[in-house]
This record gives structure tokens, sequence and C-alpha cells, in this order.
């Protein structure tokens, strides 16, 4: 991080907790109207994918999962899930074998993506922990309202700090690009509620993780 860019992220932290940030999304404002919907009725997911909010021109396919919905988690996994997929780009020319594939293999392979999911926001998190701590720290010395920094920044002691404080929020299978189909994550966590967290992943692999726009296609 460049001096540029932690003063940057000190005024937005100031703003934030001064109350004078009430425009940026919050974590429950970001979640995607996906997870809203009545996923076993099929006019009701027919009608978002005819909707304005339907920015990527996808399909909905609704698959069952143990893993990927609800809090980040560990490696135990919960009952199984009904959760809305985007297969992005798909509305019109429909779902590619590519596609489709990746979707299965997802779906397979789920229990060891997620493990290195979660493995990649942990070292994300602690890469960025200092600076962003720092950041904190001065922001709560120009306001002085944020008492317990750890509350919304626990530092990582035993690896399952960040479990029950952060939240799924999309899936969506990206385009086929040169033959191969990424897959996008979205999750928003109580420690970064403004940019979010967003991975991809290509065969079952991770390839990329940043803020939330990292997820898109």
């Amino acid at each position: 991080m460049n001096r540029f860019q932690y003063f940057i992220l000190v005024f937005i932290l100031v703003i934030t907790i001064a109350g004078c940030g009430g425009d940026v999304p919050q974590q429950e404002e970001a979640m995607d109207e996906l997870s809203i919907l009545e996923l076993t009725d099929p006019d009701e997911i027919a009608a978002w994918e005819a909707s304005d909010s339907n920015f990527f021109h996808s399909k909905i396919k609704v698959v069952e999962l143990r893993y990927f919905y609800g809090t980040l988690g560990n490696d135990e996994p919960k009952p199984l899930r009904t959760v809305a997929i985007e297969i992005c780009e798909a509305q019109n020319n429909g779902i590619t074998p590519e596609q489709q594939q990746a979707l299965d293999d997802f779906v397979k392979n789920e229990k060891a993506i997620h493990a290195a999911v979660r493995n990649a926001i942990y070292q994300d998190y602690q890469k960025w922990y200092p600076a962003t701590k720092e950041a904190f720290q001065d922001a709560t010395a120009i306001n002085g309202s944020l008492e317990n920094i750890e509350e919304e920044l626990p530092p990582i002691v035993d690896g399952t700090e960040l479990d029950e404080i952060t939240d799924f929020s999309q899936i969506l299978i990206h385009p086929v690009i040169d033959g191969k189909v990424q897959i996008g994550i979205e999750l928003f966590g109580k420690w970064d509620q403004l940019e979010g967290i967003g991975l991809r992943i290509q065969n079952e692999q991770i390839v990329d993780i940043g803020n939330a726009y990292e997820a898109l296609p």
C-alpha cells in the first residue's frame, strides 16, 4: 500500500466511523438479490432473469451446497441448502458446455474449493492486517468513536476469527474465454463492509483475490 492509498483508506474510515458515510452500502444492503428469491418458484426466477437487476444477462441454476452459503464457516459441512448460481451471458445464448462443466465440477469438489477459498481469505487478511489496523487506529485517534478495534478487525490467533463474521453473497459462472471458464465468489465481512471480498477460481484453483469486483466477469 503506497502513501496515497493509505491516506485514502484513513479518510474512508474516518467518514464512515463518523457517520457521514451513509451512502456507502453496508453488508446487509450489498447482499445479492438472489438470496431472497424463492428458488422453488420458476416464475420468480424467470422474473428476475428478465429484470434490470440481471446485469450480466444470466440464467439461474439452483444447486444444493453445504459450504457456500451463510457464513464462511470452517471445514465442517452445513446442512444442504439450495443456492442460486448465476451463469453469466447465458440468457440469450444458453449455458455453454464449458460453463455447465465448471458448475458441475464446483458442486462435486465443493469441500476442497471451500478450503482453498477460506485459506486465501485468511492469507489476504493477514497480508493487509498491519496497514488496515494502523488506519483504523488513526481514524479512532481523529474521531474517537471506535472503542474496540479488535471487534471489527480481529487479529488472527487460532485461524477461526473470520469464520462467523464473513458472509457469502453470490457465485457467478463467468462466460467462456479462450475455452476456459472462471468462477467468481463474492463475500462481505464485518471487517470489510466497504469493498467486500472477491475471488476468482479456475479448475478449482484460486487465480485472484481482491475486492468484491474481482468476483464479477
